[in-house]
């Protein structure tokens, strides 16, 4: 009876005039942006603070039944499927009760559902930035993955949104703004899961290339140990990948903002403290000269934020020549792009002094993304395909 009752009270017709969407709360920095975003739409946004790793506990479990009873939203929004637990608890009663649940991956996917097999239900949208982790989530059961990268939040990154008292003390000629991944690598794993990811390494090549056939590997031995190893030696790759980017471009007059752990990587080099994602880097970006960028190696084809975040605001970025950015930006008319680290220095001295160069560059930048880069452009399209496959 009461089962029956719960399912006429969620049987609410669904996408027909003002979008409605109940967003997993987890704190993470992207939720800000999207639930932000929806709001400069017009939607109807509820913020359900949610536990990053769910638990499926009966608590919780009765707080997402009651805010769907009383908000009556047209999806569920999670991201990088934050806020549901391994075993499928959460996704399952949301199948139960046919609430369509959109779970946008701005991170690799192979990880976080690499156990989580219970969470590929019927009423699951999975959206995903990185496109080459689509087989691999097609083949466990995750459906038809939408490409959806991110982009950049109009509320922060944009040349209205400034701060502008800010941008004498930021002036500077080359800058980057970056994790050393020191803490991902040396801190946060076990002795003995560091010990494995030394030997994985040594064994074969773990890098952006052979990212999505080593997990995916690993993953269909249900080797979850080796797994784990797999990924720290990933983030190793990519610490590495940094110190020797860093070291090569600080001789330019780089600029360095990060964690205190750059010390280990680059002793010689100064380190600024983080600056606030919204408040302060913005300005940061809009005060460099040359602002420059590097993928981390768990993207094989995808773009981090600093791809969007810096054209954002009027500002000039030299970044590795990533596919994802190659397909919105021209090198050369719209971005300035490096292969090797040879060019990313040669490139760096040359715009250092071009200045007409980059302000003609940063203008088309910030055109492009204006035009359809923005977060908003994301949650629109998110919008039309689950109105689309749920309405």
């Amino acid at each position: 009876m009461e089962d029956a009752r719960l399912r006429a009270a969620l049987g609410y017709l669904r996408f027909k005039v003002v979008p409605r969407v109940l967003v997993m709360d987890t704190g993470y920095h992207v939720v800000e942006d999207a639930v932000e975003s929806a709001l400069d739409l017009g939607w109807q946004v509820h913020r359900l603070p949610s536990p990053k790793k769910g638990t499926g506990d009966n608590r919780f479990v009765a707080a997402l039944l009651t805010a769907l009873v009383r908000f009556r939203p047209d999806f569920v929004l999670t991201i990088n499927h934050l806020g549901f637990d391994e075993k499928g608890v959460l996704a399952g009663l949301l199948a139960r009760y046919d609430i369509p649940l959109a779970s946008w991956f701005v991170d690799h996917p192979m990880p976080v559902l690499g156990a989580a097999g219970g969470n590929a239900t019927a009423n699951l949208q999975l959206f995903c930035f990185e496109r080459t982790a689509f087989d691999w989530l097609k083949k466990n059961g995750y459906g038809e993955p939408v490409f959806l990268p991110t982009a950049a939040n109009r509320r922060h990154f944009s040349i209205e949104s400034l701060n502008r008292y800010l941008l004498p003390q930021y002036r500077c000629f080359l800058s980057f703004a970056g994790n050393s991944w020191w803490y991902k690598t040396r801190v946060e794993p076990d002795k003995k899961t560091r010990k494995a990811a030394r030997t994985l390494a040594e064994k074969q090549k773990i890098d952006r290339t052979t990212v999505a056939g080593a997990f995916e590997a690993m993953l269909a031995k249900g080797d979850r140990r080796m797994f784990a190893a797999a990924q720290v030696a990933l983030a190793e790759a990519s610490m590495k990948s940094r110190q020797r980017f860093v070291r090569r471009m600080s001789p330019l007059g780089l600029t360095l903002v990060g964690d205190a752990y750059w010390k280990n990587l680059c002793p010689a080099v100064s380190v600024h403290p983080y600056l606030d994602y919204h408040s302060e880097l913005p300005a940061f970006f809009a005060a460099s000269d040359v602002n420059l960028n590097i993928t981390s190696e768990q993207m094989p084809s995808a773009v981090n934020q600093r791809v969007w975040d810096v054209p954002a605001v009027g500002a000039f970025l030299l970044t590795d020549a990533q596919e994802d950015a190659l397909n919105v930006f021209t090198d050369g008319e719209s971005m300035a792009f490096y292969t090797t680290l040879d060019e990313a220095e040669s490139k760096a001295r040359y715009y250092l002094s071009h200045p007409e160069k980059r302000a003609v560059m940063a203008q088309k930048a910030m055109t492009i993304v204006d035009s359809g880069h923005r977060m908003t452009h994301r949650m629109q399209r998110m919008l039309a395909v689950m109105k689309k496959r749920f309405g």
